[in-house]
């Protein structure tokens, strides 16, 4: 052997390696690299055609079932909101006087409060006592439609230092017709700060208790 026929090529770098081999091919390696690079770019494609619109296909039944999920949840709340805020109506006795009215009020709120409480409809514990006062705005100047706004009182906040004691309860709002001693009272469902705007309209009192 001569000199010449033992020289060798160094080995390229690893990017270079895959040229580097197919150089060193005889001709019929080379086909038979062309023939399955060929067929894998055939396989790829059919692939593609094959799965991708199989995935867009899920994530459109995925965006759908969410969608779905969101309306039943959104039907959910409002069927519960609804039934939460219904008014509820009785009457005071013929002639009484406004304080007698509002006495009435308070204990037909209690009871309510408590009835919820018992039927697992409010969290908590039973209130102890209703507090009502007018609302500071928006009256009727001549007195004779009253709307209060009211608090099942549940637990009582102490006196600290200088800061005044408070309550913790549940809110409802109760509208009086003193002439004909209607009262007309509904929970009022606190809404979460976080709440978007179609759920916010979910939160408005029914008339019968507006100002």
């Amino acid at each position: 052997m001569t000199a010449e026929n033992d020289r060798y090529d160094p080995l390229p770098g690893l990017l270079s390696l895959p040229g580097f081999l197919y150089r060193r091919l005889g001709p019929g390696g080379r086909v038979m690299v062309k023939l399955g690079a060929g067929l894998f770019l055939v396989a790829f494609v059919i692939a593609a055609v094959v799965l991708v619109p199989r995935i867009t296909e899920t994530k459109r039944e995925r965006a759908e079932q969410e969608r779905k999920h969101a309306a039943a949840a959104m039907a959910e709340r409002r069927r519960r909101l609804i039934a939460e805020q219904r008014p509820h109506s009785a009457r005071a006795a013929a002639g009484a006087s406004r304080p007698a009215v509002e006495a009435r009020l308070e204990a037909l709120i209690l009871a309510d409060a408590r009835a919820r409480v018992a039927a697992g409809d409010l969290r908590g514990p039973a209130a102890k006592r209703v507090e009502c006062e007018p609302v500071a705005h928006g009256q009727d100047v001549e007195g004779k439609r009253v709307a209060y706004d009211c608090i099942a009182v549940t637990s009582d906040l102490p006196s600290i230092d200088d800061s005044p004691g408070g309550v913790i309860g549940h809110p409802f709002r109760a509208v009086a017709e003193l002439p004909i001693g209607r009262l007309t009272w509904c929970k009022v469902s606190v809404r979460p700060p976080d709440a978007n705007l179609a759920e916010r309209a979910l939160f408005r009192l029914p008339r019968a208790c507006s100002r």
